[in-house]
This record gives structure tokens, C-alpha cells and sequence, in this order.
């Protein structure tokens, strides 16, 4: 027991750091309670107070976005049995922050059917919505605009439910696709939603610990692989490299966790970022020892 809360204490001071330690080192540690499904319609009711030190690495060029290039997939993204008419895409409003009406809702409700996380179904177009709809564009590997234009209302016309690349993984389990920065969480039923993530940027860093005060350097990577969800802290914790909340760490001090801001590309130190209103039910629904899968 002394030897494992050593080991625990080490984590914590690291956060989103290449440290690593054997997953049965937390084998013994209670299990959360399990959700089969996820409510999300009071998400963002929640009333959270945001640090001022988060996850972050200093702006990027677009050349920095090493590993959020897209590429060819197998994985289906729309039904090739369901033409599309180009003549009914006429001159519409395009939709984005702000922007409040019936389109907003029927927006939200088409998205939410196909498991895009987009908060409470409403007819306001809010940050939770504006997630949603990068959830998607990311996805079908449309420009990441985070606004519905025409171009999106196309691709969504014509869209089909996400698909799993690991299913002999069995439920729940999480898939999270770096190629495309997103996040497919499974429940016991299947596919509950679609979740827009930041990773790892892959640039080398050298910061100065918020914590310590000390000089930390290291490889901004978000690590492949199949790990599982082994501890969790629930609130606001700060790490060397800034404040995270409510992770769930995978494997040693790499974290899916909420932020305030999750960017359209990779721009973390290595942890997986959420938005803070996903974060507050996602730490619910995913019990310890969930699999979680890396991959490019």
C-alpha cells in the first residue's frame, strides 16, 4: 500500500507527462459507477469557474498541425444510397454562434441523432453546438469552421451514424481517432456520442512548472495504444503543466479532461481535451477499467 500511493503521488505531480507505469499497478483501486447512458440536457447548466492556468501550449502555425492532417478512411462516413439533389441546397442562412431559431434546432436535433454532442437541444446556437458541429465536420473531414455552412448542411443530408474501428473490444470501451481528433465513447448500448478532442501537438516543449517553479521539457505526443481508464480526480486539479478538469487518466499522466479551451487541431501537452460542459458527464458515464484505444 505505501508503495502504491508513492507511486499515485508522482503521477499527480507530472499530469501531461510521458511518465508510465504498469496498469496493473492500479488494478486494486475502486470502481466507478457504471452509466449506461448519458443525459446531456442540463450539461450546460452546470456553472463551472475556470482557472486562468489550463493545458496549453503557446499559438501554433498551421505548419505545427503534424498529426491533424486529414487522410483517406475506410471508415464510412455517409450513405451511398441516399443521392444527394444539388438543386435543394439553394442560398440558405448560415448558422454559427449567436445565431438563435427553428434552423438552429432542427440543426441540433439531426446532429444529435447521429451522436454528435451538442448539448441541450435547443434553438439557441451556443459553444456546446458550435463543438457539435466541428464534432462533425472533423469527422466527415469537412474544413473544421466550427459555423453550419452550406458545404456542412450538404455532408449532413447525406450522413450516417459514426462506426467503431474496434468493436472485438466489446462495451463500453472509448476510441479516440487522432487522424481525425475526435472521441467515440461507446456505452453498453453502443454508440452514445461523438466528442471533438485536442491532442497532443508532437512539438518538443520546455516550460517552467506552474507548480514547482522548476523547468520541464519534454514531447507533446498523445500516446497510441490500447490502455484502460485507471484513476480519476474529480474537480479541478493542477498539474506541472497547468489546471485539468475532472480526468480520467489512461495510462500514467495522460488524461482525458476538460478544458476551456479545446482548438479545432492538436494543441495539448499530451492529454486528451473535452470541452468543460462534455467533461462534466463523461467523468460520470465511464467507469474505471473502460478501454480506451489511441490511434492514428
Amino acid at each position: 500500500m505505501k508503495t502504491l500511493c508513492t507511486l499515485i503521488v508522482l503521477v499527480l505531480l507530472t499530469g501531461c507527462s510521458s511518465l508510465k507505469f504498469a496498469q496493473s499497478v492500479y488494478s486494486d483501486e475502486p470502481q466507478a459507477k457504471v452509466i449506461a447512458s448519458v443525459d446531456t440536457t442540463n450539461a450546460d447548466k452546470a456553472k463551472i469557474l475556470v482557472p486562468v492556468h489550463v493545458d496549453t501550449l503557446p499559438p501554433l502555425s498551421m505548419t505545427d498541425f503534424t498529426e491533424s492532417t486529414s487522410k483517406p478512411s475506410t471508415t464510412p462516413t455517409v450513405n451511398p444510397k441516399k443521392p444527394v439533389n444539388l438543386e435543394q441546397f439553394s442560398p440558405f442562412r448560415i448558422l454559427k454562434v449567436g445565431s438563435r431559431g427553428d434552423d438552429v434546432l432542427t440543426l441540433k436535433k439531426q446532429l444529435n441523432e447521429l451522436h454528435y454532442d451538442v448539448g441541450i437541444v435547443d434553438d439557441f446556437y451556443d459553444q456546446q453546438t458550435r463543438q457539435g458541429v466541428v464534432a462533425f465536420q472533423k469527422y466527415t473531414q469537412l474544413e473544421r469552421t466550427g459555423t453550419y455552412t452550406l458545404e456542412t448542411q450538404k455532408a449532413l443530408q447525406v450522413a450516417t451514424n459514426p462506426v467503431g474501428l474496434y468493436p472485438q473490444l466489446g462495451l463500453p470501451r472509448v476510441e479516440i481517432d487522432i487522424t481525425r481528433q475526435v472521441l467515440l465513447f461507446f456505452d453498453a448500448q453502443g454508440l452514445n456520442r461523438v466528442i471533438p478532442v485536442s491532442t497532443g501537438s508532437n512539438r518538443k516543449y520546455c516550460e517552467i512548472s506552474k507548480k514547482s517553479g522548476k523547468e520541464i521539457c519534454g514531447v507533446a505526443r498523445t500516446p497510441r495504444g490500447q490502455f484502460s481508464v485507471q484513476w480519476r480526480i474529480a474537480g479541478w486539479r493542477e498539474s506541472d503543466l497547468g489546471k485539468l478538469y475532472n480526468p480520467l487518466y489512461f495510462n500514467g499522466g495522460f488524461a482525458i479532461h476538460g478544458s476551456p479551451s479545446v482548438p479545432d487541431h492538436n494543441v495539448s501537452h499530451g492529454c486528451v481535451r473535452i470541452s468543460i460542459a462534455t467533461a462534466i458527464w463523461f467523468y460520470n458515464a465511464i467507469q474505471n477499467g473502460t478501454p480506451v484505444i489511441v490511434f492514428d
